[in-house]
C-alpha cells in the first residue's frame, strides 16, 4: 500500500510540475507576441493630427 501511495504522490507531483512548466511557456510566448507587436509599429504611418495635433514638447 505504501508503494502505491508513493507512486501516486510522484505522479501528482509530476503533473503539477508539468502544468507549471506549460503555464510558464505560455506566458513566455505571450511576452514574445507583445514584443513583436510593439516592434511592428502599427501606428507609425498615422499623421500627427491623429495623436492630438500638438507639437512635441508642448503640454497645453
Amino acid at each position: 500500500m505504501k508503494k502505491v501511495t508513493s507512486i501516486l504522490a510522484v505522479a501528482v507531483m509530476t503533473l503539477g510540475i508539468a502544468t507549471a512548466a506549460i503555464q510558464n511557456i505560455d506566458s513566455e510566448f505571450d511576452f514574445l507576441n507583445d514584443i513583436s507587436k510593439a516592434l511592428a509599429c502599427d501606428d507609425c504611418s498615422t499623421s500627427p493630427d491623429d495623436r492630438g495635433g500638438r507639437p512635441i514638447g508642448k503640454i497645453a
